[in-house]
C-alpha cells in the first residue's frame, strides 16, 4: 500500500472516533494554535526512584481522586492527533527496525464508541510484521451493558482464534479495549500469550476521564457508581500468569494519565510515549513497542530495555 493511501486510512480511523467537541466552534478556534510539526523522539521514559527502581508517580494508587482532562483537552486531544499521524511518515526509519513477528494471532481491541475500523491500521502494520492480526468482531465497543453479555461474548472471539490458531493468542487493546483485554487474560490465562495496552485506564477512578458523564448517558446502565468503582477496582488488581505491558501518554486528553498506571511486577511494565490519546494508535514509538513486546518468546517475556531509545534517530 502507497503511503498516500495509508495516510488517508489513518485520518480515516482518526474521523472515525466519536470523540466530544470535535464538531464545536472551540475546535475551530484552537486548531490554529496547534503546530503540526514532527514531534519530539523521545519516547521511553521510565520513572526512578534514584537507586534505578523504576516506581509509580502521581496518586495513581492513592485513593485521592485524580481530576480528568477538560473538555478542552478532549478536543485538543484530536487535533494533536494529527502529529502522530504525520510522524508516522516522518519515523519511518524507526518502525523499520522493529522486530519481526513469529506468525502468531493478535486480536486488537476498539476503545469506547468505537469499532474496528478504529483499528484497522494497528492491524495492518501487525500483519506486515508477519502477524496475524485480528478484529474483535464485535461492534461498536460500548462496555458491558445489560442487554449485552460483552464479556461471554469477547471470550467466544478469544476462544474462537485460540482453537483456530493452536496457539495462546495475544491481545492488543486501545483504551476501554485494553481494561476488556486485561480482564480476559485474568479470566482465562491458558489462552493469552500477552496483553498490551494503548492509554487505557487501568486504575483509580472511572470519573477520571472525560467522557465519564457520555460514557453513563451512552450506555444507561443499571447499575450503582459504587458497582463500577467495585469492579474497576478489580481491574487495578495484577494478572499473576500473563505478561503485560501498559503503554501511556502524560498528554492523553481523554484519561488521566495516572489511570494507565499499573503496579509493575517481572511480568509488567509501563511505557511512556508522547503522543495524544487517539493518534496513539499511529503514533511510531507506540508503534515500536507494540512491535518489540509481541515478539517476545512465548514464556521468555523480558522487560523492555530503557537502552533501545538508542535505536531512535
Amino acid at each position: 500500500m502507497h503511503d498516500g493511501d495509508d495516510l488517508w486510512r489513518c485520518c480515516l480511523q482518526v474521523l472515525e472516533l466519536k470523540l466530544l467537541g470535535l464538531v464545536t466552534g472551540r475546535l475551530r478556534v484552537v486548531i490554529r494554535f496547534v503546530s503540526v510539526t514532527k514531534p519530539a523522539l523521545r519516547p521511553f521514559r521510565h520513572e526512578s526512584d534514584g537507586r534505578g527502581n523504576k516506581r509509580m508517580q502521581g496518586s495513581e494508587t492513592s485513593k485521592e481522586r485524580v481530576q480528568p482532562p477538560t473538555k478542552m483537552d478532549t478536543v485538543l486531544d484530536a487535533v494533536r492527533a494529527i502529529k502522530d499521524v504525520a510522524g508516522f511518515f516522518r519515523a519511518k526509519a524507526l518502525l523499520k527496525k522493529a522486530p519481526r513477528g513469529d506468525g502468531h494471532t493478535v486480536m486488537v481491541l476498539p476503545g469506547f464508541l468505537t469499532s474496528d475500523p478504529a483499528t484497522a491500521f494497528i492491524r495492518q502494520r501487525l500483519r506486515k510484521l508477519g502477524y496475524n492480526a485480528q478484529p474483535w468482531k464485535l461492534g461498536v465497543n460500548l462496555g458491558p451493558t445489560n442487554g449485552r453479555n460483552l464479556e461471554v461474548l469477547l471470550l467466544e472471539r478469544v476462544k474462537e482464534l485460540f482453537l483456530a490458531s493452536g496457539h495462546r493468542i495475544s491481545l492488543v487493546g486501545w483504551s476501554l479495549g485494553g481494561v476488556l483485554a486485561r480482564e480476559v487474560a485474568r479470566r482465562h490465562p491458558e489462552m493469552i500469550r500477552q496483553v498490551v495496552t494503548l492509554a487505557s485506564p487501568m486504575c483509580g477512578s472511572l470519573e477520571s476521564t472525560s467522557l465519564w458523564d457520555l460514557y453513563v448517558k451512552t450506555v444507561g446502565r443499571k447499575i450503582s457508581i459504587d458497582e463500577l468503582q467495585e469492579k474497576f477496582a478489580q481491574v487495578c488488581q495484577p494478572v499473576p500468569d500473563v505478561p503485560f505491558t501498559s503503554i501511556y501518554t502524560k498528554e492523553d486528553g481523554i484519561v488521566a494519565w495516572q489511570l494507565s498506571r499499573i503496579e509493575e511486577t517481572e511480568l509488567s511494565q509501563n511505557i511512556r510515549v508522547s503522543a495524544s490519546h487517539v493518534g496513539i494508535m499511529f503514533n511510531p514509538a507506540a508503534l515500536y513497542v507494540i512491535a518489540d513486546r509481541l515478539a517476545q518468546p512465548h514464556g521468555l517475556w523480558q522487560r523492555l530495555d530503557p537502552t533501545v531509545i538508542d535505536l531512535l534517530p
